[in-house]
């Protein structure tokens, strides 16, 4: 073990570590749940570390080989290589100070190395006069933040994309398969798979559409305004200068922000950011309820749609087989859209100048960003590229039903179809079988009727003319 110390006394630091006295005793203190900061969290605060040093080395405020081995440090925490010394736990003190200081002190301690010192001595590089310079956890937290989550919400919007077009794909197959559509969990009106798997696919689309204007919010940036926005210790130009270092390295459209003391109050940005997410996971939650309903049986249920088996559905069950990926994909979604209360509660908790929360609103979008991500590829591999439509399943529910009855209203009113779907019940009978025996409609033009039904349609006169001369 190695001492620090710090202005609350001595602390006992593992020799070999890179982090310092701040993170020791945070790791003490804060054990709370179990699971560490989001990796990609810790990378954006490197990153911010990285171009701030450069942006004080351009101003004149910051020695060059310290700027450089602060950068190089910072490179190797994006980079991976020190992962092991991020040790907190997720739930931390307020504002993200842990693990603020826990980056910086890692990047200190490197940067010393690099150097030719040791660490712990800080004699050559500081973690807060030298790797903080211009910068306060009030600042750093927040923007780290909406880096992390600009950059998850790429593979959130690739994905689901993918599930989109594996949506699309589903729809042209299955264009021309009816089905009996159904509303209160009851037989409606005649549609085909091919309109059910298109209408999956534009919700994914509009959702999509919806996180990418969202995280449009993420790019206005308050770095620079340091405690409370006002940017104090902070040179004039500094903001500016790391906004577009930041927008750089990352190719975001990042911007400096209007009023930087708003940005150290306000969350709400991320209250808009988490709420797109959740609109997705309600989508997706849904479709994978659906498809649960569709697969339901084999011999009791509806049955129309087959998934792949990719599980033993029962320890006691031989041969049972259970919709696995859906009820992982509900599950995701439901964490989703609890994290997004989460998000509501924390972001609206800030106080005068200054948010606290921010960790927890960090943890809880960072994770429903990967939840949402992973929960999209798994769907689409697993479960709907292989999907198919049981078309003969779907035929005889169809023709059980009494669906496809209101495309008869314009040529046998509703009064008489009403009461050939009571008698049709009472018998037994399909409404095709009644109807044709009774002589009401030639065959051909009830098959003519029946296929028009999925979509809007003229009045055959023709038919018309027929079923009244009948």
């Amino acid at each position: 073990m190695r001492t620090e110390e710090d202005f609350i006394g001595r602390v006992h630091v593992p020799d070999g570590a890179y982090y310092g006295s701040f993170t020791a005793r945070a790791a003490e203190n804060f054990r709370l749940s179990g699971m560490k900061v989001h990796p990609e969290l810790i990378r954006s605060v490197a990153l911010i570390k990285k171009c701030a040093a450069l942006a004080n080395r351009g101003l004149g405020r910051l020695d060059g080989k310290q700027a450089d081995a602060i950068a190089k440090a910072a490179e190797e925490v994006i980079a991976g290589r020190l992962d092991n010394e991020f040790v907190l736990d997720a739930f931390q003190a307020g504002a993200g100070t842990p693990l603020h200081m826990n980056v910086n002190e890692v990047i200190a301690n490197r940067a010393e190395e690099l150097l030719g010192g040791k660490k712990g001595q800080y004699k050559l590089v500081h973690p807060n006069n030298h790797v903080n310079m211009s910068q306060s956890s009030n600042d750093v937290t927040p923007t780290a933040i909406r880096l992390a989550a600009l950059k998850l919400s790429r593979a959130v919007l690739k994905e689901a994309d993918a599930l989109r077009a594996a949506f699309a794909k589903k729809a042209a197959e299955y264009d021309g398969t009816m089905k009996i559509g159904r509303t209160h969990l009851q037989d409606a009106v005649p549609m085909t798979y091919g309109q059910t798997f298109a209408a999956w696919a534009r919700a994914i689309e509009k959702d999509a559409a919806e996180i990418g204007r969202a995280a449009e919010c993420l790019e206005e940036l308050g770095i620079g305004g340091t405690a409370t926005g006002s940017g104090i210790t902070a040179h004039p130009k500094f903001r500016h200068m790391l906004v577009a270092k930041l927008a750089e390295e990352t190719g975001f459209g990042l911007k400096p922000a209007k009023d930087p003391v708003e940005m150290a109050q306000d969350m709400n940005d991320f209250i808009t950011f988490s709420s797109s997410l959740k609109r997705y996971a309600a989508t997706l939650s849904r479709i994978a309820n659906d498809i649960r309903l569709l697969v339901s049986g084999p011999k009791g249920g509806i049955a129309e749609l087959i998934i792949p088996e990719v599980e033993p559905g029962s320890s006691i069950m031989p041969g049972k087989v259970n919709p696995s990926i859906p009820e992982a994909v509900n599950m995701a979604c439901w964490q989703a859209i609890a994290n997004d209360l989460a998000v509501l509660l924390a972001a609206q908790s800030g106080q005068l100048e200054l948010n606290f929360a921010t960790p927890l609103i960090a943890h809880n979008i960072l994770q429903s960003e990967e939840l949402l991500a992973n929960a999209s590829s798994m769907f689409r591999r697993l479960c709907i590229d292989g999907l198919e439509v049981d078309k003969k399943r779907t035929a005889e529910n169809f023709e059980r039903s009494f669906g496809y009855a209101t495309a008869l209203n314009p040529y046998l009113g509703y009064k008489e179809v009403s009461l050939l779907v009571k008698e049709a019940y009472a018998s037994g009978a399909t409404l095709r079988e009644l109807i044709l025996k009774k002589g009401i409609m030639r065959k051909d033009d009830l098959e003519a009727v029946i296929k028009s039904a999925s979509g809007p349609s003229e009045v055959d006169a023709a038919i018309l003319k027929r079923v009244k001369r009948g």
